[in-house]
Order: C-alpha cells, then structure tokens, then sequence
C-alpha cells in the first residue's frame, strides 16, 4: 500500500495566507519524504465565505508546491461542475510538464450549486462528468493541447463517488476510483469490492483523517472541531452503519497499524493521509508522519512501499 500525504489548507485566516500556509508546511512534506510518503494530495472547495478547508483552484497551489518537494501531486478531488473540459485538459497537461509527470487527477462531481458557475457545462451531473473525462482523454491525445501532458495520454485521473455509475466511471473512464475522507469504511470497502470484480486493476485510493499519538490515550480530543465541520453539512460517516467505526485512523501506532491493514485488505491500494485537519496541533501532525515512518515504533513491514 502507497502512503500519500492529504494536506489541508484553508482561507479562513485563522493560519494565515496561503504563502504562509504552505511555508508552515514545508517540516511536514520534508518528513513525510523521509518517512517513504509517495505524494502530497489538495482538496477542491468553493465556499461562500472563509472556511478552514479546502481551497479553490488546488492546481495552481499544487504547480506553487512542484518545484518545494520531491513527492508526487495529487487532487483528492477536482470538482467536476466548476471545471471546463478544455480548460482542466490544459491546465492539467501544464502542471504535468511542470512535475516532469508527478500528476494524479482525482475526480469528483461536485455539489449542484456550483452548475454553470465557472464555465462549466450545465448539465445533469452524470451526463457532466462523462462527458468531462471522456473530453479529457479525448484532447490529451489530440495536438491541440499545447503544450501537451508529460505523459503520453495524460496524467491517471482516480474517479471520486458512490454507487455502481461511479464504479462505472472508474473502470471505463478512468485509472481507478478514490474515496472522500467522509466515506465510511464500510462504503470504501464495498466500492473497492465491486471495482475489483467488475474486472478493475487500477488505483483505489482513499483519504482518512489520521492522528498518531504513542500513549494511545490523548488523540481523539483533536477532532472535536473536524467531526463537527462535517455533521453540520450533514455529511460525516456516509454509508456507515450501527456498530461500523469511524472512518478515521485514530489512536495508537497499533490501532492505526490495523486499520491501515484492513484498508489495504479489503484493495485500498494508496492512502492518503490529512495529518493536519481542523483542530489537530501542527505538533501532533508532525509526531503523526513520524509515526507512520516508524521512529515511534510504529508501521514497520513495508505499510509505505
């Protein structure tokens, strides 16, 4: 299983500008390149006013973050319904050239409010992002993007959603199929379980909220303020059922060592971690990575290779 690093940033203030952001960041992509992370992944959101995370436009932070690290670039995820086909095949070709082919495009649809807003095509959701990824294959290996993508045929792009379309999608569409960080285990794992059946051999990637802490005992008073960030969306622990956990990776080296394991069990291939959400101390984030390269006792056995 790959470990990718899923770093939060936000436009609330509270931390700072963006500059300062990311410079604040720099000790943790240094720690997560010596602990054997692959990559470093951005959301996507458009909110009406300041929020803690995420930031619009993620490509043009992650094309800002190419040239200060050595790890890979990830979206976890693009949202479909602010993009134009043409622009996002130009723009992503761009920040590939720019990482000598570091680009990974996670791909979501994306909330319904954000139609027709930033020159996207207006148009019911399922038929918008066919059509988008299918363009985007489409003119990456056409002339007219220019310069055209690192790789030939363009970046992977990881198919983001729920449900047999976007099992769908992944498998004709894509190079496999990544799961939000508010999908419960049980929903990832049914996903991972039908892509897998349906014949699929591709990435299936998951984001998880991760907090390391060596007693085991003080980690969960972290996430008061995350959990709250989503239920008040209504959007926390999606398809989870009675009794399921929480689709964190809290607690001790060993707890998070185990669900880590049933990750990769059930054909997670790649995970990317938010060390860093709202509420947990850039200290606790740093033990966390140090943690998972195993210099706390922690995930020793190849859970990075």
């Amino acid at each position: 299983m790959r470990v990718g690093l899923a770093l939060d940033l936000g436009s609330d203030g509270a931390a700072g500008p963006v500059a300062t952001q990311i410079q604040a960041a720099q000790p943790l992509l240094r720690a997560a390149e010596a602990a054997g992370f692959d990559s470093v992944w951005l959301g996507e959101s458009y909110h009406p006013r300041p929020e803690a995370f995420h930031l619009p436009s993620p490509l043009m932070v992650l094309a800002h973050l190419a040239a200060r690290t050595t790890l890979g670039l990830g979206t976890g995820v693009l949202l479909a319904r602010a993009q134009h086909p043409d622009r996002l095949a130009v723009e992503a070709a761009l920040l590939d050239q720019l990482s000598d082919g570091r680009l990974t495009l996670g791909i979501g649809l994306g909330g319904d409010v954000l139609r027709g807003r930033f020159g996207g095509p207006d148009l019911p959701g399922g038929r918008m992002l066919d059509e988008l990824l299918a363009r985007l294959r489409e003119l990456w290996r056409r002339p007219e993007v220019v310069p055209g993508p690192h790789r030939p045929g363009g970046p992977p792009v990881l198919v983001g959603g729920r449900g047999p379309a976007a099992v769908r999608r992944a498998l004709e569409l894509g190079e496999g199929w990544y799961g939000a960080t508010n999908y419960s285990d049980r929903l990832v794992m049914a996903q991972a379980a039908a892509y897998r059946a349906a014949g699929g051999t591709g990435e299936v990637a998951v984001n998880r909220i991760c907090v390391v802490d060596a007693d085991g005992g003080r980690v969960d008073r972290h996430l008061d303020r995350v959990r709250a960030y989503y239920r008040d969306r209504a959007a926390w622990d999606i398809g989870r059922e009675a009794g399921d956990p929480e689709p964190v990776l809290v607690g001790g080296p060993d707890a998070v060592r185990a669900g880590l394991e049933r990750l990769r069990d059930a054909g997670v291939s790649s995970v990317q971690l938010r060390v860093a959400p709202l509420g947990v101390p850039a200290d606790a984030a740093l033990r966390t990575v140090e943690a998972i390269a195993g210099q706390h006792g922690g995930f020793t056995g190849g859970m990075c290779q």
